[in-house]
Order: structure tokens, then sequence, then C-alpha cells
């Protein structure tokens, strides 16, 4: 913490409690897409408070990653059609995450780059809560909980942009490198950033918990079997963006998770076979 001294930080992590609260419309799409027994009518009906949002979901469905043949003009077919209900309401979380944290004053900050971490680690912890059965942990909150990992490096974007710029300007391509820093830097890692944005908007208990007790050692005995997932995706994301991208490391993950080494492989080889696709989709929405 030698670059920013004592009380300036303390100003800045002050700053988090001032981060912008959620128009009335955002507020019902996330009560909506947090509702695990909504049906699509109701669901197509309040994302429409959004025009903006629902103009980047038909976006994405007609995009090189779904490689639809014929144009979807509509959210409801995109929805049972191409992008399927889970997809909807975890994309529309993060969708409007980024849209009211703009971190366009951060020169440094990838949009793109962001996205495919986000979406391959998402994806990796479906794959894992599909192929392990965890008793407490179902695939589509496995998947919600991986996009949302990351939110707090966009909270330092939008709320520490010239910060997080002379972090990422020395090795941007390296999460491991930004959460090292932003964590010496600020004595507050990312994790613990987007925990304060996820309670202010009074999002499901389940992803703050998630997000403020990721790094802690000794956590709730129901949250072992979801940090578990989310450390072992977590570190397949950072074996398949790395330049080698080889399965050397895999063993390690494996154990350190308590997964089978087969079952960590798949995931690995799954992801690496899909890279392209999820980095089109990745592009699609660092593009906004």
């Amino acid at each position: 913490m030698d670059d920013i001294s004592k009380p300036s930080i303390e100003s800045r992590i002050n700053k988090l409690k001032n981060l912008p609260a959620l128009p009335e419309a955002s507020v019902r799409i996330l009560e909506a897409v947090n509702d695990p027994d909504v049906e699509i009518e109701k669901l197509v009906k309040v994302i429409s408070l959004s025009p903006a949002l629902v103009a980047r979901l038909l976006g994405l469905a007609n995009s090189a990653f779904f490689g639809q043949l014929n144009q979807i003009d509509d959210l409801h077919t995109a929805i049972v059609r191409v992008l399927g209900l889970q997809m909807v309401k975890s994309l529309s979380l993060g969708i409007l995450l980024n849209v009211q944290l703009d971190p366009k004053h951060c020169k440094g900050f990838d949009s793109q780059s962001f996205w495919m971490h986000s979406l391959i680690t998402a994806v990796a912890a479906q794959k894992l809560a599909n192929a392990h059965a965890w008793q407490s942990l179902s695939s589509a909150n496995a998947y919600t909980c991986g996009l949302l990992l990351h939110i707090g490096i966009l909270v330092a974007a939008y709320a520490f942009p010239e910060e997080l710029d002379g972090i990422l300007s020395h090795e941007s391509n390296s999460y491991l490198h930004v959460e090292t820093e932003i964590q010496r830097r600020f004595g507050q890692s990312h994790y613990q950033m987007g925990y304060i944005l996820l309670k202010k908007w009074q999002l499901p208990e389940f992803y703050q918990s998630m997000l403020s007790q990721f790094t802690n050692t000794e956590m709730p005995e129901n949250q072992v079997e979801l940090n578990r997932c989310l450390h072992a995706s977590q570190q397949i994301c950072y074996s398949i963006l790395d330049q080698e991208a080889d399965d050397t490391g895999l063993d390690l993950i494996a154990a350190t998770a308590g997964l089978p080494l087969e079952t960590v492989g798949k995931v690995f080889s799954a992801l690496l076979e899909s890279k392209d696709n999820v980095q089109k989709l990745a592009a699609e929405m660092g593009g906004w």
C-alpha cells in the first residue's frame, strides 16, 4: 500500500458507499431475473422496461456466437429459441451492472477481456456443477456466481479509474496481477468491492455472501461447495487464457477443489475447444 497513503485509501473506500443507485426499472428487472419461478412472458414484459437491455439481448441472439441463420427480432423468440431462460437472466444481470458502472474513464480497462474472464469462469462453474452434482449448488447459481465473481474490477474501473489504469498498464492481461495489486494498493480485494455493490443494490444474499466469503479460509459449511467450484473455475479460466493454454496444473486444481481430475480435464478441454466462440460473445458484450 505504498503508492497511496492510508487516509487516501480510506477516502477512496468510502467513495464506494456513493456508488450509483439503480433506476426503478432496473430494480424491477433484477427482481425478475432473481425469481427462480418467473415465467418467460413476465420476464419479457419486465425486461422491456429497458429498451437498451432488449437491444443488447437481441444483439447477442443474432451474434456470431449463436450462429442463427434467420434474424431474431423479438425478445420472446430470442429467449425460447436461442438464449434460453437461464442465460437471459444471468446476462441481464451482468448487462445491468455494466450499464450502471460505466468504465470509460479507466483507459486501460478492456471490456472484452473482462467479459472473457467472466464468461469462461461462469461456464466452467456451470459445467463443474453439472458434472459433480454438488448437493447444495445448482448449475444455474454456479453460472451466475461465476459471472459476478470479478464484478469488483468493474467497480474499481468506475470508482477508481486512475488507480486501476495504473495497475492495468503494467500487466493488463493477468487478472492474478490485478487481484494482487488491488489488494495491495487499497487494502481491500476486488471481491470485497463487488460485495459492497451487490449489498447496496440488494441482490440476493446468496450472491453477496459468495463475494464476501470468497477469500475466507473459514466459511460457513453451506458455502464450501460453492467456493470450491468457483476457485476451480477461476483457475481453469486462467489456464485457458494463458498463452500456453495447456493442461499443466489441472491435477492441482482438482486436488484443491476435491474434484476428480477427469472432471476438471473434461471441463478444461470443452472450454478450450469453445474458446473462440466465447471470445465472440465477449466481444459482443465488451463492445457496449
